[in-house]
């Protein structure tokens, strides 16, 4: 599995603002190296891909788009580790940023839901 990194974090969020607009300035670099060190200890993308969503989401690195980059980054990772999230399934990853920004949903929750929702490729 590829290893997260600051530059494709950044990247990402690039693409992601080119697509859908807004602020693309970063206002804690910190905040993305702390992301990269944890996320790298996991090697299970479902973890993995919880873990960014929650971080991104509860510990914004940029000005604008902290949502969509954490669940286009989850997703990634997910599909690096060859599993997939039906499309239908996209509105309850907001619906998970909602309870993040909310103190209702926890990383444990996000990943007990990507384990049950995300589907294994053959």
């Amino acid at each position: 599995m590829q290893d997260l990194t600051v530059d494709r974090i950044i990247a990402v969020h690039a693409e992601v603002i080119a697509r859908d607009g807004g602020d693309s300035r970063i206002i804690s670099e910190a905040n993305l190296h702390e992301l990269v060190f944890r996320v790298n200890l996991l090697t299970d993308p479902i973890p993995r891909a919880a873990l960014t969503l929650f971080s991104l989401v509860a510990y914004p690195a940029f000005r604008e788009g902290n949502e969509r980059i954490a669940q286009e980054l989850a997703a990634r990772i997910l599909e690096e580790g060859r599993y997939v999230i039906s499309i239908e399934n996209s509105g309850e990853l907001s619906r998970l940023a909602e309870g993040i920004t909310a103190f209702t949903v926890e990383p444990e929750d996000i990943e007990a839901w990507f384990a049950a929702h995300a589907k294994k490729k053959g």
